[in-house]
């Protein structure tokens, strides 16, 4: 372990000592009065012993932990200690927690370590953490209808609890459901996507039963590109394109954006996908064909030589259901969190 000092103050972060200040009122006192610091970390293994194995994140995160302990023992002037630039604590905290620095699952100080940061969702007491993913390289993102914010803070406190413990692959896996229990009267999905506040990984939790009506359909391909778009035209004469479809629909909830105005840049992109298709001369004699059939009433010829291209068109919806399910992409755009 080392530690060195630092003779200037660490560069203010508003909403590092905001998140702080959740769990310790006198947070931003502090900052006012910081003007130095120290930093304390693991050393790594010395090049010429390559029989001594480097320590990883959570094997440095104890050690670090229970140092920092010992140097606020001895050093009764530390104003705050921040853990990984992210996490802000007191050090009346930090002393009385870093005692159980490598006690096991579930009394491991895993507070000292990450945030945990409730917002409103429409309706919904949510939360998410920040430093999670220092040790599971995702954060969690908690969206459950009907608890209370002392519940929902409770549940991510023992799910980060134990992912720190068990480590990255022992985690919830993709697409898993949990069942109603005592206190979440509905089912419960677990979804691996991008976060809704940072776009970084998160494990997500969330109502996979609309209880609370919040979840409103709307299409994947609009109307204004299905009345003028050649293909779609083509294959909605034909009977394989109908933009009314269960699979040109996505359930999505309003209150996760700051409107419901589609972006340009989402539906340019569809557009953009569906011309493609078209601009081949493979294309060209199949629909040259397609209309000779249409002209001659022989509606089954036409839809028979459409079928690949309505193939592509129903993997093109798949896909940005996907992407949209995930937050690879936005139909509109996402609503900064709202505080409790």
């Amino acid at each position: 372990m080392t530690i060195f000092l630092i003779p200037e103050p660490l560069p203010f972060d508003q909403r590092l000592w905001e998140r702080a200040s959740w769990l310790w009122p006198e947070a931003f006192d502090a900052a006012g009065r910081h003007r130095a610091h120290l930093v304390v970390a693991a050393m790594d293994s010395a090049k010429s012993n390559a029989e001594t194995k480097a320590l990883g994140f959570a094997e440095r995160t104890p050690l670090t932990t229970a140092l920092v302990g010992a140097v606020l023992a001895a050093m009764p002037g530390v104003v705050a200690v921040i853990w990984c630039g992210k996490v802000g604590r007191s050090p009346e905290m930090w002393l009385e927690q870093s005692s159980r620095a490598f006690e096991p699952y579930p009394d491991q100080p895993f507070g000292l370590w990450m945030d945990i940061v409730p917002f409103r969702s429409g309706k919904t007491l949510g939360a998410f953490t920040d430093g999670l993913s220092e040790f599971t390289g995702r954060e969690i993102e908690f969206e459950v209808d009907g608890l209370d914010e002392r519940t929902v803070t409770a549940r991510v406190a023992q799910v980060s609890a134990f992912l720190i413990a068990a480590g990255p692959d022992a985690g919830f896996k993709n697409g898993e459901v949990f069942e109603a229990d005592s206190e979440i009267d509905h089912r419960v999905a677990v979804l691996h996507r991008k976060s809704r506040f940072n776009m970084g990984p998160v494990i997500s939790f969330s109502s996979l039963d609309d209880r609370s009506g919040r979840i409103r359909t709307y299409p994947i391909i609009p109307p204004s590109i299905a009345r003028n778009h050649p293909l779609l035209i083509m294959l909605a004469k034909v009977g394989l394109f109908d933009p009314a479809h269960p699979k040109n629909k996505i359930g999505l909830k309003p209150d996760h954006y700051l409107s419901e105005v589609r972006l340009e840049s989402f539906d340019e992109g569809l557009a953009k996908a569906l011309s493609r298709m078209v601009a081949t001369d493979t294309y060209a004699e199949a629909d040259m064909n397609a209309r000779s059939a249409l002209a001659r009433g022989d509606t089954a010829a036409a839809k028979s030589v459409l079928q690949p291209w309505a193939d592509e068109v129903g993997q093109l919806q798949e896909a940005v259901m996907l992407a949209l399910t995930l937050r690879d992409v936005h139909m509109f755009a996402p609503a900064p969190y709202r505080s409790p």
